[in-house]
């Protein structure tokens, strides 16, 4: 159970690296493969961190191989969350993501 618990508040802390950096401005400077469009928009990133979370650490915590893919899942989310990009989104050619955050500019204060 001890380990349930440290398992929570790593993921917890990862997520608000994860938070931190991409307020920061440091989520472009992690975007590869040749897809850095944000395409995911900001309420959308928000819950693909917090869902993907959720999945990875209930998956981790079953310890068993469906575990595994349910942690997988939820990397994916989490990866998701974090980049603002979306594999299948850019393959529709979709984004929910403002124009002014698709390309990289910052918004005019």
């Amino acid at each position: 159970m001890n380990s349930n618990v440290e398992t929570l508040r790593y993921a917890k802390a990862a997520h608000a690296k994860l938070e931190h950096e991409r307020r920061s401005g440091g989520d472009r400077q992690h975007q590869q493969g040749g897809h850095s469009d944000v395409n995911v928009g900001e309420f959308e990133r928000q819950i693909s961190l917090v869902s993907g979370t959720v999945l990875a650490v209930c998956g981790l915590l079953r310890g068993s191989v469906s575990g595994l893919g349910l942690a997988a899942i939820g990397a994916g989310l989490i990866w998701r969350g974090h980049t603002g990009h979306c594999e299948v989104y850019h393959a529709l050619g979709h984004s929910s993501a403002d124009d002014h955050v698709r390309h990289g500019a910052t918004p005019a204060e």
